[in-house]
């Protein structure tokens, strides 16, 4: 019995060495395990530590590309805000250079104008010397017209006072004065024909001078007292050392006193200006025998 007993306990020893055996190989691969596991933890472990670090970095990334969206964001709005005014100040620049190329343009035309002016230069200068002595000769003109004019005034005022002083001697002197000198006609046609006949011609002569010369002074005095300041006007007419105009004279003035005063009288008003009073009235004893 304590051999089967012994027996069996040696077999239940055995047993329980090999059940020990086992789970010593169990527990020694368990520990090869978890010492792999162990391993593999703390590599997860240091992944892990990766992973955060990489994630922290990745977060610190991502706040910096969030500073820089806004920075970018605020960089926007003043790019558009520079763009705007860079725009406002090119249409102006464009405005201006536009203004400029106008003025460029008139300032040409204007350079090309004064070349122009200066290339013709010369010839204004000339024209303007020509006009300056054409308006000296206008004036000179106009003056001189105005003086004759003035002259012609004079002159017919004379002319008029002429007109009435023959007129005033009336009808009766025209008659005698036509009858003396149709007389005196006769006497010299018959005279000339007798040599030595000369005295008593310029003695008939002398006495038809002295009778027109008593009417006309009669006349003048007449005239004087009705009218003293024909007296300035009629000086002219005074006759040198007591010569009279001829009857004849006497009546082509009477007829034509009223010619006298067209403008084609200017002429035979010259002759009758105060610079000649004598021309055609200061008549030789002669020379109306002659005629």
């Amino acid at each position: 019995m304590r051999q089967d007993s012994t027996c069996s306990m040696q077999w239940t020893i055995q047993m329980k060495d090999k059940q020990i055996a086992v789970i010593s190989e169990k527990l020694n691969s368990h520990l090869v395990l978890f010492s792999s596991v162990e391993k593999e933890v703390a590599a997860v472990k240091q992944i892990l530590g990766d992973v955060h670090c990489l994630v922290g970095e990745k977060e610190n990334l991502v706040a910096d590309l969030k500073d820089k969206v806004q920075r970018i964001s605020v960089l926007e709005k003043d790019f558009v805000e520079k763009l705007n005014f860079l725009e406002s100040k090119i249409s102006a620049y464009q405005l201006e250079l536009c203004s400029r190329a106008r003025i460029i343009y008139e300032l040409k035309n204007h350079l090309e104008a004064e070349k122009l002016n200066n290339s013709f230069q010369p010839h204004l200068e000339e024209l303007k010397k020509t006009l300056l002595v054409k308006d000296e000769i206008i004036e000179r003109l106009t003056s001189e017209n105005q003086a004759m004019r003035l002259e012609v005034h004079n002159m017919e005022i004379a002319l008029q006072k002429f007109q009435d002083l023959f007129s005033s001697i009336g009808h009766a002197g025209m008659k005698s004065f036509s009858a003396i000198s149709e007389s005196q006609d006769v006497n010299n046609e018959q005279l000339e024909s007798i040599p030595g006949t000369q005295c008593g011609l310029a003695n008939e002569h002398t006495s038809v001078t002295a009778v027109v010369k008593e009417a006309t002074t009669q006349n003048v005095d007449h005239q004087l007292e009705t009218d003293p300041s024909s007296m300035q006007v009629e000086s002219p007419v005074h006759f040198k050392s007591g010569a009279l105009p001829s009857p004849e004279l006497v009546a082509a003035n009477t007829e034509t006193a009223g010619s006298l005063l067209e403008p084609k009288g200017d002429i035979d008003m010259g002759g009758l200006s105060p610079a000649r009073p004598t021309d055609c009235l200061n008549l030789d004893p002669d020379t109306e025998n002659q005629s």
